[in-house]
């Protein structure tokens, strides 16, 4: 599976899942390790949890504290789960891009890593966007050797401005560059892009020139009738992330709406922190779900169309469809194996495909993986992790759990 979730498998919300929020709903055993280390802290529901107020008094404080030991070791925290659950190639955006390659590259996996560019300086130090491109000339065209592909992730039309946004699209025009970022995940956002700029902020985004680049769009929930015509106009990919904006109460993605256009969706599932958990299966039917309910139409969006969203769409959405996203003759060998006699998925009609997706997608969780390979190599096998070590990720990862909620005042 392919999960294009964005701004979050640096792993840093790895760790800070654990230290903003509680977890109630994990089905991985590591997705709880730091839960022992903050007791007494606030849980969820006494933490900010709408976008703007969460990012300003929970998340961009925290992230003050990171340095690139805790990114590495979250990073490498992050991909141990997406062995665990089943996802082969994933999309990311934040800080420390270098540390966070490094990890990737180690655990086996597909990255298309995204530096975070911000107005301001972040938790690196100095000035982002520099720090972007520096990434971006050390790793490109380096893919078949590391398994990371460099892409430039502008944060928000909120957090970067103009004139920022028009040196990204110049770096994504030298180097065929993926532009990773978030547009429209709240009306706050929208109402703010309006006031400052007088336009949407895919408008905004489109006078700007970013859309004549390839461009992932995170959320994108709050689209206008022209904006999805920017969208389908543009071939703009959308990332669709049903429970962190759920968890946030950002709202829901007008899915129909867009595939009615023919705008291109994958599935991801944002960071631990606004989603506490990584399963991509368990958003996929979470996901699912909400759109038949809005839509009060139970057909709509079949299994065999959703499990589409978390593979081969994800693939297009990348530009790698040619290798990956499906098996067939001359793609790479990218496949998870499932515990089909978990009881979740028992009894299952094996004769019958929508059966089969059916159960794929209502049913199994990340848990119920017990087999990943990647390029033709196994990763993990028999629900043993072959390409990391496992008990070390762990063990380094709930010391830098430690050390970061102490430095934040979490613990």
């Amino acid at each position: 599976m392919l999960n294009l979730q964005h701004d979050s498998l640096t792993g840093f919300y790895e760790l800070c899942r654990a230290v903003l929020v509680k977890s109630e709903a994990d089905y991985d055993k590591f997705d709880q390790i730091f839960l022992e280390y903050f007791d007494g802290i606030p849980y969820e529901d006494e933490l900010p949890e709408e976008l703007m107020d969460w990012l300003n008094h929970a998340m961009w404080p925290a992230e003050k504290h990171l340095n690139p030991q805790i990114a590495y070791n979250a990073a490498r925290m992050t991909c141990l789960e997406f062995i665990r659950s089943g996802i082969t190639t994933y999309a990311d955006q934040f800080y420390f891009a270098e540390d966070v390659a490094r990890a990737a590259s180690e655990s086996g996996l597909n990255c298309y890593l995204a530096a975070s560019v911000f107005d301001w300086s972040t938790a690196e130090g100095g000035d982002s966007f520099e720090k972007a491109a520096d990434f971006v000339k050390h790793w490109h065209g380096r893919a078949g050797e590391t398994r990371v592909t460099p892409c430039i992730g502008p944060h928000a039309p909120y957090s970067v401005s103009g004139d920022l946004f028009k040196k990204v699209v110049d770096l994504a025009d030298s180097y065929d560059l993926l532009i990773h970022t978030h547009i429209s995940e709240t009306e706050d956002e929208n109402a703010q892009i309006m006031e400052r700029y007088g336009l949407s902020p895919v408008k905004w985004l489109e006078s700007l020139g970013v859309f004549g680049q390839k461009v992932l769009a995170a959320h994108c929930i709050h689209l206008s009738e022209e904006d999805m015509d920017v969208f389908q106009t543009y071939n703009v990919h959308v990332s669709y992330n049903p429970v962190s904006n759920l968890k946030l109460v950002s709202g829901i993605m007008p899915m129909k709406a867009m595939k009615e256009r023919g705008i291109q969706i994958s599935m991801g599932t944002d960071g631990a922190q606004s989603n506490n958990s990584l399963d991509l299966l368990r958003d996929l039917r979470t996901g699912s779900l909400i759109q038949k309910m809005q839509l009060h139409n139970a057909e709509f969006l079949p299994a065999r169309e959703a499990v589409r969203m978390a593979t081969i769409e994800g693939a297009r959405a990348l530009g790698c469809e040619g290798d990956r996203g499906s098996l067939e003759v001359g793609k790479k060998a990218d496949f998870i194996v499932m515990d089909t006699t978990s009881p979740r998925l028992v009894p299952l009609i094996r004769n019958r495909a929508d059966k089969l997706y059916a159960a794929l997608v209502y049913s199994a969780l990340g848990a119920d993986v017990c087999g990943m390979c990647v390029g033709g190599r196994w990763v993990m096998r028999e629900r043993r992790v072959i390409s990391m070590d496992a008990e070390d990720v762990t063990a380094q990862a709930q010391e830098s759990g430690r050390y970061l909620g102490e430095r934040a005042g979490l613990i």
